[in-house]
């Protein structure tokens, strides 16, 4: 088979040129994006800036992919501004050429690379903040994304970033206002519904696949989508402990008795075994201090930090430790 064709695109110095150009075209997308929420959204980000995911870069992630002319004579590149908190990757890929064997097999070119590549690197669609891309027509030009002298507010304009922009802040927003006029039992039901979480919830749910786990995890969200922390990170507790027998029980451990379900045991039962890592077991000794001290914290800031923290640590432990079905 011959190979496929990127008119020198797919070179190592291409590449990098690639790479920062996306990050230039990311930092004045977000000042736009800022300027934006600070002029016609002000109220919304004082009173609550979670929605709005692309506000902080270390809370956003960038998944670029360099395309062959084969696809569709036109397209060279599509590059994805995503929301992952607390985590920042930059992933700029040429994928290999069998990868395209069933291309033609998705509807869209889009639910290729959603479907099939997002799941590789632990990604779901739902965290798409912005999405656009280059194309083979505009090499010559100085606003193309593979250009080594980029003018940016030329490429901005060119690739309609900066509606894309204004359109995901009217989405976050709309999202986030019938999330509000939304009863709690609703949310209690599906915690799928939290676009604005700390984490995308939905892989994590699929991963661990248990129907206790996605409950317990759903009773959480629903009270701190009320603002009420302390029982939500008594409930993330509870969920951590539930993660925890899951793992062991993947490792095959023998069955855990109902009374070392406690997180404090069933954390030093999973390094005991041999299958959490120093550093993992520290991270849930940490949670599981912050667990039992959560009643004796004053509400409000801190607590809601400790349940982002328990969020990141259930999240964390689940996709180093569990199975993922491929």
């Amino acid at each position: 088979m011959t190979r496929l064709n990127y008119h020198g695109f797919d070179s190592q110095e291409n590449q990098e040129i690639f790479k920062n150009n996306l990050i230039l075209l990311e930092t004045e997308i977000r000042k736009r994006y800022i300027n934006r929420l600070e002029t016609f959204n002000k109220e919304n980000l004082e009173q609550n800036p979670e929605p709005f995911r692309f506000l902080n870069s270390e809370n956003c992630s960038i998944l670029a992919i360099t395309l062959p002319i084969e696809i569709d004579n036109r397209s060279n590149s599509i590059f994805y501004f995503l929301s992952t908190p607390s985590t920042r990757n930059i992933d700029i890929i040429i994928l290999d050429d069998d990868k395209y064997s069933d291309l033609d097999s998705y509807k869209h070119i889009n639910y290729f690379f959603t479907n099939k590549i997002f799941p590789e690197y632990n990604l779901h669609e739902s965290q798409i903040i912005l999405r656009s891309g280059g194309f083979y027509d505009r090499q010559s030009y100085d606003y193309d994304i593979f250009s080594k002298s980029i003018n940016i507010n030329k490429a901005i304009e060119a690739m309609a970033l900066e509606k894309f922009a204004i359109d995901a802040i009217k989405n976050e927003t709309q999202e986030f206002k019938q999330i509000n006029q939304t009863e709690l039992s609703y949310f209690a039901k599906d915690a799928f519904k939290f676009p604005f979480s700390i984490i995308d919830l939905k892989p994590l749910i699929n991963l661990v696949n248990d129907e206790d786990f996605k409950y317990q995890l759903d009773q959480a969200m629903a009270a701190y989508h009320e603002n009420l922390f302390l029982p939500c990170a008594s409930t993330l507790g509870v969920v951590l402990e539930t993660l925890c027998i899951k793992i062991l029980e993947e490792n095959k451990v023998k069955k855990v008795k109902s009374g070392d379900t406690q997180l404090g045991v069933l954390k030093d039962r999973l390094h005991q075994e041999g299958i959490t890592s120093r550093r993992d077991h520290t991270r849930l000794e940490v949670a599981y201090k912050m667990r039992n001290m959560a009643s004796h914290t004053s509400p409000g800031v801190a607590l809601k930090e400790d349940c982002h923290f328990m969020l990141n640590v259930i999240n964390t432990i689940a996709f180093e430790y569990l199975q993922q079905n491929d």
